[in-house]
């Protein structure tokens, strides 16, 4: 079978979740005998050297990826080109029309934007999106506002507020944040006013309140969309998504790096938490290290803190400020993802002190795998995985003494590490994962004949 999986963006520059998911799946299908391949967008000059609309062909581990240059990127770039571009949707058909698919799988549509989606509907293929995280639904993706209360859908209002407060500096973003809601709402019914004059900012409204219909519409064609988590499925169908293609399930994970080693509670040295993550806003490793700093001096735990603030430019020096001169934090850098597994070898307990909705990140199923217990907020995708006092524990958003709580519990309490360890339940493999899409594929194909 050939698959074509298709994604925002790809290794090697890039190694988040959904890039590592899609290389594992493809790496699973080839050594199973499948043509499966990568299809991705990639940031143009000046952020990189490839042009807007230029290719670029290449091997990655021995899965064979075209990456297209996206548009130029620019605070004045129309915000169409975020989730409507003909242009990359003509590229990736060109590409669709020499592979010639089996199925296309969409891992990811920003960058590509949901204009790829006609595009393979049309080549009478197959087509399943996994919705690996919001962008369905939210312009920034993660549904996390810009006063950060979490969201559930859009809202013109918010939408703007939130996209300015990714351009903190800016001139426009200065402006969108003095304004009023209220004022925000109606600047969105006036950019849909016919015949009425739109200089780029009324423009920009108009096309940020056109994202949803949009998407929608194209998503509702689709043959199958996954949902790694009920709160993502809610999500999804919540805002417009048809119930009846969307279902759900969990990733599988690359295994074959994580062992899972038989460790001593009687051990001398003190209890060893970890961090693995982009050092983000978003991801909260301030929040892990105030909770940390919190602890007893004497409780000889350790916090290792693994990532990078690439995007976040400055993050990590205010963490590392955060960290002082504490003894018991370390900044480790990244990893590469051979290198997972002893990475988790040297921690009794994993902290994923997220603020907003993750969508099961795939480190949580690592931890696992390696029979390490985690620590996480209690948010859905998160909290229906990390079971409290099963196979974990949870505390409450943005709660730094409950945090706080959770690790002196298990650095101090006996027996609460082996119990939680004892919690935790079979991962699904990238290879078990690979099998369930090969069985979905195939009964796709096999309907299609009819």
């Amino acid at each position: 079978m050939r698959v074509l999986f298709a994604a925002h963006q790809f290794f090697p520059e890039h190694r988040a979740g959904t890039e590592v998911l899609t290389l594992g799946l493809a790496h699973a299908m080839r050594a199973s005998g499948h043509d499966a391949r990568v299809f991705a967008a990639k940031r143009s000059a000046p952020i990189t050297d490839l042009p807007a609309g230029g290719i670029e062909d290449y091997d990655f581990e021995g899965v064979p990826v075209r990456r297209l240059g996206r548009p130029a990127e620019s605070l004045s770039r129309p915000f169409r080109l975020n989730y409507a571009s003909p242009e990359m949707a003509d590229a990736f058909g060109d590409y669709l029309r020499d592979f010639r698919p089996d199925v296309v799988h969409f891992m990811h549509l920003q960058g590509l934007t949901a204009d790829a989606i006609p595009v393979a509907r049309a080549s009478g293929v197959p087509t399943v999106y996994t919705a690996t995280d919001f962008w369905a639904v939210c312009p920034v993706v993660d549904l996390r506002r810009h006063d950060a209360s979490m969201c559930s859908g859009p809202d013109p209002g918010h939408c703007l507020r939130c996209l300015a407060s990714r351009q903190p500096a800016s001139r426009a973003a200065r402006l969108v944040q003095r304004v009023p809601a209220p004022v925000l709402r109606a600047s969105d019914a006036i950019s849909r006013v016919p015949r009425l004059p739109k200089p780029l900012p009324v423009r920009q409204v108009r096309d940020l309140s056109g994202r949803p219909a949009y998407i929608k519409e194209r998503v509702n064609t689709l043959d199958h969309v996954i949902a790694p988590t009920r709160l993502t499925r809610n999500m999804l169908v919540r805002n417009g998504v048809r119930p009846d293609i969307v279902e759900v399930s969990h990733y599988g994970i690359d295994t074959t790096n994580v062992v899972r080693p038989v460790r001593d509670e009687k051990k001398s040295s003190g209890f060893r938490f970890g961090f693995i993550g982009t050092l983000g806003p978003h991801k909260g490793c301030d929040l892990l290290i105030q909770a940390f700093r919190n602890l007893p001096q004497d409780s000889g735990a350790t916090l290792a803190i693994y990532g990078s603030d690439r995007g976040f430019d400055g993050f990590e020096a205010k963490l590392r400020r955060l960290a002082g001169d504490d003894p018991g934090i370390s900044f480790r850098g990244t990893f590469p993802p051979e290198e997972i597994g002893g990475v988790l070898a040297d921690m009794d307990a994993l902290v994923v002190p997220s603020r907003w909705y993750e969508n099961t990140p795939l480190v949580v199923y690592s931890a696992f795998s390696a029979g390490v217990p985690v620590i996480a907020t209690d948010l859905g995708g998160l909290s229906e995985v990390v079971e409290h006092e099963k196979n974990g524990l949870l505390f409450p958003l943005e709660d730094a003494a409950a945090l706080s709580r959770c690790l002196e519990r298990l650095a101090g309490e006996p027996g609460l590490a082996g119990r939680l360890r004892d919690g935790i339940g079979p991962v699904k493999t990238v290879e078990e994962n690979a099998e369930e899409l090969l069985a979905l594929y195939n009964s796709l194909v096999q309907r299609g004949k009819k």
